[in-house]
């Protein structure tokens, strides 16, 4: 069910792959927010709005940016990045980067040498 092709390597700074987790945490919470609202004003489904409220801000604490950038820990083992992918519905989570050193260089000699994406 996935695709046949090799994984290309991405090579990028702390700063740009951080601003890139941001931006999709971002667009999720945004998801949320427009899928209450259509719940709450066109359904006039009114019971999950403080839950709704409440799971955002959780999330956003046990995340990992939060974990380094406002609690102070460490990258080092679970935060150290490529960050594993987070479970999406129902457990279905994207595929995990691989980071190990085998699988580096195996995408660097499959691809172009690591290209840099802007």
């Amino acid at each position: 069910m996935g695709s046949a092709e090799e994984p290309k390597l991405i090579t990028t700074t702390i700063h740009s792959y951080d601003l890139g987790q941001l931006r999709a945490l971002w667009k999720s919470q945004l998801m949320g927010v427009g899928m209450m609202g259509v719940m709450h004003i066109y359904f006039k489904y009114t019971n999950p709005l403080l839950v709704q409220s409440i799971l955002p801000l959780k999330g956003a604490f046990e995340g990992n940016l939060a974990k380094v950038y406002l609690l102070g820990y460490p990258a080092v083992g679970d935060l150290k990045r490529p960050w594993k992918a987070q479970g999406g519905m129902m457990g279905m989570g994207g595929g995990e980067p691989k980071a190990d050193k085998k699988s580096v260089e195996a995408a660097e000699r499959a691809g172009s040498g690591g290209v840099k994406e802007e």
